[in-house]
């Protein structure tokens, strides 16, 4: 069965008072104009046409904005034509994303009657100095009692967070990834701060207030929350901003660790760090590194350009890497040999190293 299908529709700036530092919401979505309730069911269907196979799971997505902040006149009517696409069968999922402090019982129960089955909730940081120094306008504490809220009606959860805002530090993100473990939202998106032209950010950066993270930062706490969210059986859907004309600095990207690969980079650094830790198993060294994976973790554990090998070989020294692919292993475990001795490390056993204290 072919991967979800999911039939997005961008309401820039929708419902949104505030102006986070960050927010350019036409630059990220690429979308200038808002979309039309009546258009819904015709989107539907082109999507479904596109498709060869039928997808087990079908959602129509209404992101870019703050959808329960709109109008409750345009929010229903976005509603019922979605809720009439899911009752003919074409979809059979409704998700969208809001803010945390846009969350009510009121609200929550004109969503589950319109068949809403998915809340994100734009989150960005877990630590009340990032969300402070972003003008975000809550605090962590408004978050947790949305959460639970959402919970409570039934709704599945989302988080989409932001390393590298203003205030943020090594320690702040880890931080966030504890507290969002605490909460066990079901899936996680994770978005690199950029600084986009026409921001407060972009002000800010020009004036020397600001420094985004390098790409080698927002890859290391990138690869840190997914082994953390993974270990706990919370479900990474999206690493990095979706690739658009728009994201270019001859457009409206200013600086920032945009990498329109950063997922898989991300996914690749986890793969180093489990051979890292094999490696410091092996008592032995020799100048040939085999690696053994299964064929589809081939890409992931070579790096993302070929990364991981020549961090092998200038890192531990080897001269040859072999990598071999074999069915037998499972997806993303690993067997490692060095000079004829041989361990292997099981994503779940690697997944230990990032267990929190008392969680």
């Amino acid at each position: 069965m072919s991967r979800a299908l999911i039939v997005p529709f961008f309401i820039p700036h929708g419902g949104c008072p505030f102006v986070c530092v960050f927010c350019n919401q036409w630059q990220i979505s690429g979308a200038s104009a808002q979309d039309c309730p009546l258009k819904l069911q015709d989107r539907v269907q082109q999507y479904l046409r596109s498709v060869k196979e039928l997808p087990l799971q079908r959602e129509v997505a209404f992101f870019g904005g703050n959808f329960t902040g709109i109008e409750e006149e345009l929010q229903i009517s976005w509603l019922e034509e979605a809720a009439k696409a899911k009752a003919a069968g074409m979809i059979n999922g409704i998700r969208l994303s809001t803010r945390p402090d846009y969350i009510s019982d009121d609200i929550l129960e004109r969503l589950r009657k319109y068949g809403v089955t998915t809340i994100e909730l734009g989150v960005q940081s877990m630590v009340d100095e990032v969300l402070i120094a972003s003008r975000r306008g809550y605090k962590v504490s408004v978050v947790e009692e949305a959460a639970k809220k959402i919970r409570e009606w039934g709704f599945e959860l989302g988080f989409q967070l932001m390393p590298g805002l203003p205030g943020d530090s090594l320690d702040n993100a880890l931080l966030t990834a504890q507290r969002t473990v605490m909460i066990r939202p079901d899936v996680v998106r994770i978005y690199p701060t950029v600084v986009l032209k026409g921001t407060t950010l972009a002000r800010w950066y020009e004036e020397g207030k600001y420094r985004p993270w390098t790409l080698k930062e927002a890859v290391t706490i990138g690869a840190h929350w997914l082994g953390v969210f993974s270990l706990y059986g919370i479900k990474v859907i999206r690493m990095g901003l979706q690739a658009s004309e728009n994201l270019t600095v001859a457009k409206d990207l200013l600086a920032g660790p945009y990498q329109p690969a950063y997922g898989e980079m991300v996914k690749s650094f986890l793969m180093y760090e489990q051979v890292m830790l094999a490696l410091k198993r092996i008592d032995k060294r020799g100048e040939v590194l085999e690696i053994i994976c299964n064929p589809r973790d081939y890409s992931k554990v070579a790096g993302h350009k070929k990364s991981n090998l020549y961090r092998f070989k200038e890192e531990c020294g080897f001269t040859d890497i072999e990598l071999i692919k074999d069915e037998a292993v499972c997806a993303e475990d690993l067997k490692v040999s060095v000079g004829g001795e041989t361990v292997e490390i099981k994503r779940q056993e690697f997944l230990e190293k990032y267990r929190i204290s008392g969680v």
